[in-house]
């Protein structure tokens, strides 16, 4: 069920009601702004990365670990609470804080993945020059 609502004129204040008329102008750059989004975004990625282990262990019947990770966990939304765009080296430190509990360290997959290509590159290339032996022969420059 829809009710349609309208307002007589003169009846509300509007420039009551507008709460941004008195706010003025914010006195931090664009890049400071974006640096504080991107520090509140760490900030919020930090927050969901204690989600799985804390379900985990309350899973596994280990409560002790479990308080301790939604004890780090609501620190980290303390800290997004209190930062402001103004402080600068809060920032930073979210910042560095964030990237290192959620940087992946896959140095030791590429480097077995790097294996692997190199061994199949090679494969590939000694099957190719097999092949061209036979094809120079015959190439007469034109598609087939």
């Amino acid at each position: 069920m829809t009710w349609l609502v309208g307002y007589r004129l003169g009846v509300v204040n509007v420039a009551a009601v507008n709460v941004l008329t008195e706010l003025g102008t914010a006195r931090w750059s664009a890049p400071e702004a974006m640096a504080f989004e991107i520090a509140q975004e760490g900030v919020r990625q930090a927050i969901g990365f204690y989600a799985r282990p804390i379900t985990a262990e309350e899973a596994a019947a280990d409560p002790e670990v479990a308080v301790s990770r939604r004890t780090e966990q609501q620190a980290w939304a303390a800290r997004g609470q209190e930062l402001t765009p103004l402080d600068i080296r809060a920032i930073k430190r979210i910042r560095k804080e964030a990237d290192d509990l959620l940087i992946i360290d896959d140095e030791d997959e590429d480097d077995d993945e790097e294996a692997d290509d190199d061994g199949a590159d090679v494969d590939a290339d000694d099957d190719l020059a097999e092949g061209d032996e036979d094809e120079d022969e015959d190439d007469d420059g034109t598609l087939e």
